[in-house]
């Protein structure tokens, strides 16, 4: 294999890649997509760059997992997990987790709700009554109150606070 000199460098930008994409997607599943996804879509193709030089420059190493049943049993075990993620993806579309979050809550029962914001029933009733929503069921939901008042549930979320 020719030596493509990439040796010196291949590996800290794999490493420097690898963990900047690492950290931005973490920071985007769990916090905010902008202003982090141009830059780790860009940083993911510097990623693959690097990984792709670093397997030249250890062309030799790189090669010989391909003759190890555990290096090819995970390798196929790391690509189905991705197939089957990028399968539920697409197939689901379950839709944004915090918009799941928030549909739960609200067709929630009070007593749920009051749980989760470590109130009693009662004082949730009353918080919802004082901003003119007043509660005839505790077991309804937000949303069954907010239908019952023509109003939006966001409404009566931000009453809660």
């Amino acid at each position: 294999m020719k030596n493509w000199k990439t040796r010196p460098w291949s590996t800290p930008l794999t490493i420097g890649a690898g963990i900047f994409v690492a950290v931005t997607g973490l920071i985007m599943f769990f916090a905010v997509e902008d202003p982090f996804k141009f830059a780790h879509e860009l940083a993911g193709i510097a990623f693959s760059l690097a990984v792709a030089l670093h397997a030249l420059s250890h062309w030799r190493s790189f090669s010989g997992y391909f003759r190890e049943r555990r290096a090819l049993g995970i390798v196929a075990a790391a690509w189905l997990l991705g197939a089957g993620l990028v399968t539920a993806s697409a197939v689901l579309d379950m839709g944004e987790p915090d918009a799941l979050v928030m549909a739960r809550i609200e067709s929630a029962p009070l007593p749920a709700v009051a749980a989760v914001l470590g109130l009693e029933v009662e004082e949730l009733a009353a918080r919802l009554t004082a901003a003119g929503f007043p509660v005839t069921d505790l077991n309804a939901s937000i949303q069954e109150i907010a239908e019952e008042h023509a109003a939006d549930t966001d409404d009566l979320l931000d009453s809660l606070w």
